[in-house]
């Protein structure tokens, strides 16, 4: 039976959304598709797989990352599908939890992750950008002409709400980038 979940996850959610997706196995769910807001599953055995997610730099059909892919099913990790963004995929992967009881131990380097989360920030200073113009327009129509409309101001205060986390989202992205590099200059 498929089961289909709505669920948002952050991009600096990464290790909480592996943790939602091993959590919906251990439970009969396998994951059979993720999109950016939607995640299929289809139901199985209890405990059977375990997941991984990761960043891998560039397009997913580029030689590199598609080599790279191959070398997981080669291992007996089945990359489930993945994710697109501008110079950065988002990789679903599972493996029997019987050949790996510890977990997948693939690592997502800290440049792809950086690369990620850049993508995502860029997203977000435009959902900001946006959301501002917005709810400065409806702000302008309700009150700036003369006459006041309730409509445009309970829309303009909806997208002020929208800016407000939009713009803590992009904090929280570019803190984490900062982590990120700050952890880089340790292992170098």
């Amino acid at each position: 039976m498929r089961r289909v979940i709505h669920k948002i996850f952050w991009v600096w959610q990464l290790e909480k959304e592996q943790a939602w997706i091993n959590e919906m196995a251990s439970h009969g769910y396998s994951l059979e598709h993720a999109g950016r807001l939607t995640f299929e599953f289809e139901e199985t055995e209890a405990d059977l797989y375990t997941y991984k997610t990761l960043f891998l730099k560039g397009w997913a059909d580029s030689e590199e990352n598609r080599k790279y892919m191959k070398f997981l099913e080669e291992m007996g990790i089945k990359v489930v599908c993945y994710i697109n963004y501008p110079g950065t995929t988002w990789v679903y992967t599972r493996a029997l939890k019987k050949d790996y009881p510890d977990g997948i131990d693939l690592f997502s380097d800290i440049d792809s992750k950086v690369l990620g989360m850049k993508t995502m920030g860029g997203y977000m200073i435009f959902v900001m950008a946006f959301t501002l113009f917005a709810a400065l327009l409806n702000l302008w129509c309700a009150v700036g002409r003369g006459f006041f409309s309730l409509i445009n101001f309970v829309c303009s205060i909806s997208m002020f709400v929208l800016f407000t986390l939009a713009t803590i989202a992009t904090v929280r992205i570019f803190v984490n980038i900062g982590k990120l590099k700050k952890e880089r200059k340790i292992h170098e």
